[in-house]
């Protein structure tokens, strides 16, 4: 015994030291894919590694490992991977920072936050914590706010207190919906399934009328049977086949199921279901949804093969004469241990299913997976208001709409599984404009005209009553120029936009009207000391001139000079005479009809007036009081006061004279 003892010591020595350096070996080659960027390859290299290398190394090829799911957006593998690592203590480079990046990204924001904060203790002064705080502050708002983008309401018309799933169209104008339901349906005698307690699952159907309700839903007795229980499970793009599943055995027995094909004719006749030869007779199978061509089946079993509970597979044929090719499991993107079913194929290259094993809300929840040109698989969680902390399964869309039905066991139903109704929550968008219109020199409303003119060809008048407001309701993405008119008042004119706003949005606006019954001051003209030349610096307050003009095509005005009061008559009635004519020039050059303007210099022969703009201006002058030198002289100690006097009896001064016919 003792030589057999001592032989099997030596033989598990040698064993374990060729393991060790195997380990080594493979870790080795794994590290060498992963700096290489293969990052699929390194992890099967990594996980035949992990149990044949020392406690130290495993750590850095867990964190590798996990950095790989991560890169390829295996979020619920690299949450899994950080995870183990964060929990032995292992806080081994950014694992913490990394376990929180994909904690975000599986929408597990409470767990997320717990691990910066870990994170932050540790690593306080990382530039990296503020971003990622709203990171996943946004993220968070951001699935509040896609709960909000649809409305989920319970099908009550259809629902009963048994199980009620699985909507499909029945008709491509979508009006027609058949679903799998287990109630009693009037017949006292069923029996209960002794699996599940419910009594048979039989097709139903419900049909939306004219007067725009669903009916009383009928059972599809033609293809229903009274001992074997039916499921619907998709139809074909022309309506006229369906793809169901149907028990093998009767309702007291364990035997699996079958998928089966019905033919409708245009009469609305069922031709007899026939088997779908996919599998052996032996082998379950069940929930076939099938792609637009007819050319991809697929379907759920628990069919040796897989990865866990029910997988996804799917059988192809080259046209839809040809046989079934052997099924092909849909891959571990898809397929996980947990259960992966109900599948529904709304396009080519994309399909919805439920499962147990990604990373959700809880129970079944259900799925997006988009296939790329390379054959692989992207899979996104629906989120809410489609996935809750119950079953949430069997979804179907209005083509390519984003409104459709699915089932849940949520609370607030009628029953065991109900079916619901979602469609995108569009908000009712509109867009107004509040205004009022003023006088501009004592701020009191005018009753006159608001005119909105959009650059979509729409135009809006307004009369606005004696309290000077007025509202319009506007359209989006429009540009709107605003015209506001009244009597012996000039034109005013105000832009706004409706575009670039996504939500509804109240404008104000305020027109200060100049009224024409005073003569009207035209700030900052400046010319050239001693000159008539205007200066460059005047161009703003001249186009200003101009815009007034064009606005009010109607009026004749005389446009009025004035010098201060210093200096020669003679020589001020000459400067200011040419200053007008210069500003009429130039509005002549800009368009401007000669026939509508009078220039006149009336040099400092009219002081200004003090109004109540320039005593709220200007404090220490006072209203009423005109700028002649009597007054003015009255500031010569101070010189900046005796200067402003002297400055603001420099002016000019449009005064409408007349108006076209």
């Amino acid at each position: 015994m003792n030589i057999i003892k001592s032989t099997l010591i030596v033989i598990m020595a040698v064993s374990l030291s060729a393991g060790c350096n195997s380990g080594k070996h493979l870790l080795r080659k794994a590290n060498k894919t992963f700096e290489s960027g293969a990052y699929s390859k390194a992890i099967t290299q990594y996980r035949k590694a992990i149990s044949k290398i020392s406690r130290r190394e495993q750590i850095l090829a867990n964190y590798n490992m996990g950095e790989c799911f991560r890169i390829l957006n295996q979020n619920a593998n690299a949450e899994q991977t950080y995870g183990r690592l964060v929990r032995r203590g292992d806080n081994i480079k950014d694992v913490l920072y990394r376990y929180t990046e994909v904690l975000v990204k599986n929408r597990k924001y409470d767990e997320a936050e717990k691990s910066l904060e870990t994170f932050a203790r540790q690593h306080p002064e990382d530039s990296r914590i503020e971003n990622m705080k709203e990171t996943i502050k946004h993220a968070r708002e951001y699935d509040v706010k896609r709960e909000k983008e649809y409305i989920v309401e319970n099908f009550d018309i259809v629902n009963s207190i048994s199980n009620d799933f699985c909507p499909i169209f029945a008709t491509n104008d979508y009006e027609t919906i058949f679903f799998t339901s287990s109630r009693q349906s009037g017949k006292k005698d069923r029996k209960r399934h002794d699996v599940t307690g419910e009594y048979v699952s039989n097709i139903y159907q419900t049909q939306l009328g004219k007067d725009g309700e669903w009916s009383k839903t009928m059972k599809v007795e033609d293809l229903c049977t009274k001992r074997n229980e039916e499921g619907a499970g998709a139809f074909n793009s022309a309506y006229t086949t369906l793809y169901l599943t149907k028990t093998q055995g009767q309702y007291d027995d364990l035997a699996g199921s079958s998928i089966y094909t019905a033919n409708r004719d245009n009469n609305y006749n069922w031709s007899d279901p026939e088997i779908v030869n996919v599998v052996p007779d032996s082998i379950s199978v069940g929930q076939p949804s099938i792609s637009p061509d007819e050319l991809t089946l697929y379907f759920v079993s628990d069919m040796p093969g897989g990865f866990g509970g029910h997988d996804i597979w799917k059988a192809t044929r080259t046209s839809k004469n040809d046989t079934w090719e052997q099924p092909m499991n849909l891959g571990e993107k898809i397929n996980t241990k947990g259960d992966e079913m109900f599948p529904y194929c709304r396009s080519e290259n994309e399909f919805y299913f439920s499962s147990t094993g990604h990373v959700g809300l809880g129970g079944l929840d259900i799925y997006r997976a988009i296939q790329a040109d390379d054959g692989s698989w992207t899979v996104e969680n629906a989120g809410k208001p489609f996935n809750s902390s119950y079953d949430d399964f069997g979804i179907i869309f209005e083509g390519s709409t984003d409104n459709g039905y699915f089932t849940s066991n949520r609370s607030g139903g009628k029953g065991g599984d109900d079916i619901y109704h979602f469609y995108v929550n569009v908000p009712v968008i509109e867009y107004y404009v509040e205004g009022i219109i003023l006088d501009a020199k004592n701020q009191t409303p005018l009753a006159g005209e608001v005119k909105m003119i959009g650059n979509n060809g729409s135009t809006l008048i307004r009369k606005t009553e004696k309290d000077g407001k007025y509202k319009f309701k506007l359209t989006a993405n429009t540009d709107y120029l605003c015209i506001a008119s009244a009597d012996k008042h000039l034109n005013q004119k105000s832009r706004l936009s409706t575009a670039g706003y996504e939500n509804s949005f109240l404008f104000t606006d305020t027109l200060n009207l100049m009224p024409t019954d005073k003569p009207i001051e035209i700030p900052n003209i400046f010319y050239e000391f001693g000159k008539a030349d205007l200066n460059p610096q005047s161009k703003e307050a001249l186009d200003k001139l101009l815009e007034i003009m064009n606005d009010n095509p109607s009026i004749i005005i005389e446009l009025a000079a004035h010098t201060d009061s210093r200096g020669d008559n003679r020589v001020n009635d000459d400067l200011s005479q040419r200053r007008a004519q210069a500003v009429v020039d130039y509005m002549i050059d800009e368009g401007i009809k000669e026939d509508r303007m009078i220039a006149a210099g009336y040099g400092k022969r009219e002081p200004k007036v003090v109004d109540s703009e320039t005593v709220a201006q200007y404090p220490f002058l006072t209203a009423g009081r005109k700028l002649d030198d009597k007054y003015i002289n009255t500031f010569k100690e101070d010189e900046e006061k005796f200067e402003i006097c002297h400055q603001l009896n420099r002016r000019t001064e449009l005064i409408v004279i007349g108006i076209n016919k």
